[in-house]
């Protein structure tokens, strides 16, 4: 028997899978969408062209600026090539642990995609 509860969450998912996948298509992409990713708010695969995210966010707001966040990488991807954004985000983590800083937190291309999603949130906010 299916509860309440589970129906709920089913409905949510659809309906974050819907949002993720027009706002992907809205910036010209074809990334698809995923639920499933663990430890992170959500992480794009370059190699696959997969956004994967959490099954759930405490708000709207996080989900949007994290599906944003994932859409710069793909942007990114897609303008320089798949090989040569690994390529190049892999030498930003490295010199930056090599700076004794940490290889995703601290890798411009990290805070490159978070400034990206806070700039294109305001277009956003008030369409969910």
């Amino acid at each position: 028997m299916v509860t309440l509860k589970e129906v709920y969450q089913l409905n949510e998912r659809a309906d974050f899978q819907f949002i993720a996948s027009e706002i992907v298509k809205s910036y010209g992409l074809r990334s698809k969408i995923k639920f499933g990713a663990s430890g992170s708010k959500a992480d794009y695969n370059w190699i696959t062209d997969v956004i994967r995210l959490r099954s759930s966010y405490s708000t709207i707001k996080e989900f949007v600026l994290t599906v944003l966040h994932e859409i710069k990488h793909a942007k990114d991807a897609k303008k320089m090539g798949k090989r040569k954004y690994e390529k190049k985000y892999t030498m930003a983590g490295q010199l930056a642990v090599q700076n004794g800083g940490d290889f995703h937190d601290d890798n411009p291309y990290e805070k490159d995609a978070e400034d990206f999603a806070k700039k294109e949130f305001r277009k956003w906010k008030n369409k969910f």
